[in-house]
């Protein structure tokens, strides 16, 4: 082998001229830059992200659900886990850039789901197109990204113009959120919350008129419970009032004005109202007074009062107050129970009766109060009466008994109360009274009157007996006679008529002999009539010699 053998040989180097880029490389920067431009339209398009929790994410899933703000989708949930104490869930929320002004400090949050309530059926559109986050914007200006998401739609949105107002009542009955608002039985607002009062003795019930009703809700406005039916049922017969059916099934509130001719301006937006319980102690006269306390003692069973709560007090027919309480007692030296009733009054109700009293009552230096007082010894007494046999409710009447007049109250006096004595009443009164009719029928000595009555009609049955075997025949017997009697009788008026009817018979003959001697008779009486009239003189001297009547025919 040569040297020259084992020598590479050197390889040639073309060298080429740079020019333009080739055409593969088009399509990757392309690609790059159709993504580059869609990351900035996506940044673009993306808005803040936020958190939303609720009790339960049913009906949310994650990257399907969205979050509307009236119907407009503005972001979409990308996440459903569960918060940190595992007691409620915590939503994720990508709002778009359009909807970022939304995540501001009071905007609420809340799933829209199909809901029945006594605001009626919503959400229906959700059983098509699913669950959905419903937002309700806020006036704040202040941004934040965690929410406390509420479980029912709020009453009111933001958004919605009207008035907000507070009401007081003692009980919230059958009202609950969305109960309807009425005025003249138009809904003109909703209840937006129920709440019981910090000291627990009352309920405060927010609601809200919308729009331009709100205007109506002035300083003098009363408003009342609605819920359910008023029924009255008196002299005049039978009312139902309601102001819908919505409130017989789900309650409401209504209001009014309780004097038209009161100038009133348009009460401020979250004035407070007292809720009366029902329209007529709405539009009660209002009371100048605090009310004045009345003691009654009764000493029968007060069935019916209950705890007194909604008893009337009536003055001649008047209501002039209401039973606050009822508390029994027992008195040790007679061994009796008796009842303490509480009331409330309010002569001013009274009205011009109550001034006149009062002017009376100053002459002499007493006061109104007292003046009522001075009336127990003029015979005024309180008496439980029946106010409906339907339905057995029952009032206190404070009335005139004339035979009470001068006596002694029963009741001990209390200072700054005014003792009214009581007189037996009511149901009890009826039951007196058919105890004494009873204890009177049981005196009837009806065990006697049977006896009696037994033996008379044993005797009466002696006595048919006795007719029947001895009275009977006998009169058969007479009967029997009497017949043949009447038989004989016929036949001899029969043979008396034939015997008259014959020609020849003896009757016949002696009647014309009788006849004849009439008719001669007759005849001499008319000559001496004829000798009369022509000699007069004749009854007195008597008949001249030679002289004779002459017949005339």
């Amino acid at each position: 082998m040569n040297a020259n053998d084992n020598e590479f040989p050197v390889p040639a180097i073309n060298t080429r001229k740079r020019g333009r880029p080739s055409a593969v490389w088009i399509v990757p920067i392309l690609a790059v830059v159709a993504a580059g431009a869609l990351a900035i339209r996506t940044y673009l398009r993306i808005g803040p992200t936020i958190q939303i929790t609720f009790n339960t994410a049913e009906g949310i899933e994650a990257g399907k659900s969205e979050v509307r703000f009236k119907n407009v989708p503005v972001g979409k949930v990308t996440a459903v886990d569960i918060s940190s104490d595992k007691k409620r869930v915590v939503v994720s929320v990508e709002l778009t850039k359009s909807g970022a002004g939304l995540a501001v400090s009071d905007s609420t949050f809340w799933v829209e789901r199909p809901r029945i309530g006594v605001g009626g059926v919503s959400g229906l559109g959700t059983l098509l197109s699913g669950a959905f986050i419903q937002v309700d914007v806020g006036t704040s200006t202040d941004e934040e990204d965690s929410f406390v998401g509420l479980e029912k739609p709020p009453g009111v949105t933001q958004d919605q113009k009207g008035r907000r107002f507070r009401l007081t009542s003692k009980d919230a009955g059958s009202l609950a959120p969305q109960s309807p608002v009425y005025l003249l039985r138009t809904k003109v607002g909703t209840i937006t919350s129920l709440e019981l009062a910090p000291d627990g003795k009352s309920v405060e019930i927010d609601i809200f008129v919308y729009a331009p009703y709100d205007q109506h809700v002035s300083e003098a406005s009363v408003f009342w419970n609605a819920s359910g039916l008023d029924v009255t049922i008196d002299a005049t017969g039978l009312r139902v009032n309601t102001q819908s059916l919505a409130t017989v099934v789900g309650g409401g509130v209504a209001f009014g004005v309780r004097d038209l001719k009161i100038a009133a301006k348009p009460a401020a937006e979250n004035t407070k109202f007292t809720l009366f319980e029902d329209r007529s102690k709405a539009f009660a006269s209002p009371d100048q007074e605090a009310g004045f306390p009345l003691a009654m003692r009764f000493h029968q069973p007060i069935r019916g009062l209950g705890k007194g709560v909604g008893v009337n007090i009536e003055f001649e027919g008047l209501h002039i107050g209401d039973v606050i309480a009822v508390r029994p007692g027992y008195d040790i030296p007679t061994r009796a129970f008796f009842f303490d009733v509480d009331a409330k009054v309010f002569p001013e109700r009274l009205g011009a009766a109550y001034v006149s009293l009062t002017e009376e009552g100053a002459k002499s230096g007493k006061t109104g109060p007292d003046m009522l007082q001075d009336l127990v010894s003029r015979g005024l007494r309180a008496q439980l009466r029946s106010g409906n046999i339907l339905t057995g409710s029952f009032y206190i009447a404070l009335d005139w008994f004339p035979a009470e007049r001068g006596k002694a109250a029963s009741a001990p006096a209390q200072a700054g109360v005014w003792v009214v004595p009581t007189v037996r009443g009511g149901t009890e009164q009826i039951q007196d009274t058919v105890a004494r009719i009873l204890e009177k029928v049981e005196k009837i000595p009806f065990e006697a009157i049977g006896r009696d009555v037994h033996d008379a009609t044993r005797s009466a049955a002696t006595l048919l007996g006795n007719l029947d075997k001895d009275v009977v025949p006998q009169a058969q017997a007479l009967l029997g006679g009497a017949h043949v009697a009447m038989e004989a009788l016929r036949e001899g008026i029969t043979s008396l008529r034939d015997n008259i009817a014959a020609p020849d018979s003896a009757l016949q003959q002696s009647t014309r002999t009788m006849l004849g001697q009439l008719e001669r008779a007759a005849f001499s009486l008319r000559g001496l009539a004829d000798y009369i009239q022509r000699h007069p003189e004749s009854l007195l001297r008597g008949r001249a010699p030679g002289r004779q009547p002459k017949p005339t025919r």
